[in-house]
């Protein structure tokens, strides 16, 4: 199997593109939405590193976006933890 992978920018149309062509997508950042809806363990792991800014489960974006406007070493965190869920699901 070939996989390809399409970069660019927020909004330059990497998705679009890849339906155009008819191939499937794998959407990281829906991923990311789920598992901060609904995945308990990623809750437990970033309240535990960040308890400042994550309060309650569901993760609301908002907190995430707190937390590295805050300090952008939270930003590694947060891609320490959320970043192996989302290497499984690929």
């Amino acid at each position: 199997m070939i996989k390809i992978g399409i970069l660019g920018d927020i909004g330059s149309g990497k998705s679009f593109v890849a339906r155009n062509f008819g191939f499937p997508v794998f959407n990281a950042d829906y991923e990311v939405a789920k598992l901060y809806q609904q995945n308990k363990n990623i809750f437990n792991k970033l309240k535990k590193k960040l308890p400042k800014y994550i309060h309650s489960f569901p993760i609301e974006k908002l907190e995430i976006s707190n937390a590295i406007l805050a300090n952008n070493k939270n930003l590694s965190i947060i891609v320490k933890i959320v970043h192996v869920e989302i290497r499984k699901k690929m």
